[in-house]
């Protein structure tokens, strides 16, 4: 039983007896679970809270690492919403962050009013399209555009796009500082892939993460700048444009670029374990935008991970 898998840095600071953790951990599977048929429809009240159980089990003892599809219908606060992803630890935690601990609920998390509905949404990182998924239900979108360099999530990518009734610009590349080609370091915990070497390293000498036991070879995908995919799609306004790019945002949020003044909302999760997590929220800052406090961990005891910047 791999206990050390369930243990955040917190925990091993503390010295923290196992025991305790797998108890914690146990609770908060629970939770997630009676969420999870909370928030279901449909047979989702049920095979929800099932694949969250397995998502736990799967930490404490072989990860679920599949490509079988399974499919889910969750409520949102604009109605029900189909999405699909594979049978695996990536794409389940993923699950959890969108439809149950719904991290991109951004008036609820944020205090913020946000419009009913946005024009444009460009969601960089956008793996299975769960985040797309979600964005769209709640948002409405004329334009949603997706970008994804890894061709395994690509094809889930696709089939949540057709799910959500169609109508979303999906770019199988990656996002860099320049355009051109990157490297991405890939493993069974899609979630986690990376351009970005030190990241990469970190994550796979830590004996506590899956990404040593899951490792895939190296993947060379195409890249673009955030400018150019906004002028390749003609987007001159952006209302809300979501990263998530695992310590990518070092190098794209570098310095302030002509592309930032497009844009009315950044939402992004910043891997400061990794990077220079300040330095990224100080080019937001001097680009014109504010950053927002959260007023909530969410239905789930648990931070939020993405940060909000909205122009002033």
């Amino acid at each position: 039983m791999h206990i050390n898998r369930l243990m955040n840095q917190s925990d091993r600071t503390r010295g923290r007896h196992p025991l305790r953790v797998l108890a914690r951990e146990a609770v908060t599977c629970v939770r997630t679970m009676s969420l999870a048929a909370r928030r279901g429809r449909g047979a989702s009240r049920v095979t929800a809270p099932y694949w969250m159980a397995r998502r736990f089990l799967g930490l404490l003892g072989t990860p679920l690492d599949s490509d079988r599809i399974l499919a889910f219908t969750f409520m949102t606060p604009s109605g029900p919403v189909k999405v699909c992803l594979r049978k695996n630890q990536s794409d389940l935690i993923i699950l959890w962050e969108m439809f149950l601990h719904r991290s991109y609920e951004l008036s609820e998390v944020y205090g913020t009013e946000m419009p009913r509905r946005l024009e444009t949404i460009v969601d960089l990182g956008a793996n299975t399209g769960l985040a797309s998924a979600y964005l769209a239900a709640r948002y409405q979108p004329k334009v949603l555009l997706a970008v994804e360099p890894v061709p395994e999530t690509v094809r889930v990518l696709c089939r949540n796009a057709a799910l959500s009734g169609g109508g979303w610009h999906i770019e199988a590349c990656g996002v860099g500082a320049a355009s051109g080609e990157l490297e991405f370091f890939v493993s069974g915990l899609w979630d986690s892939c990376t351009a970005v070497p030190e990241v990469a390293r970190a994550r796979r000498s830590d004996p506590n993460r899956l990404e040593p036991l899951l490792s895939r070879p190296l993947l060379a995908a195409p890249a673009l700048t955030v400018g150019d995919l906004l002028d390749k799609h003609g987007l001159d306004r952006i209302d809300l444009l979501k990263m998530d790019i695992e310590g990518g945002e070092a190098q794209v949020l570098a310095q302030v670029e002509p592309w930032m003044d497009r844009v009315d909302r950044i939402v992004v999760e910043i891997h400061d374990k990794y990077i220079d997590g300040d330095a990224v929220r100080g080019t937001l800052r001097e680009a014109g935008f504010t950053r927002l406090e959260p007023r909530m961990a969410g239905p789930v005891a648990s931070p939020n991970r993405v940060e909000l910047f909205v122009r002033q």
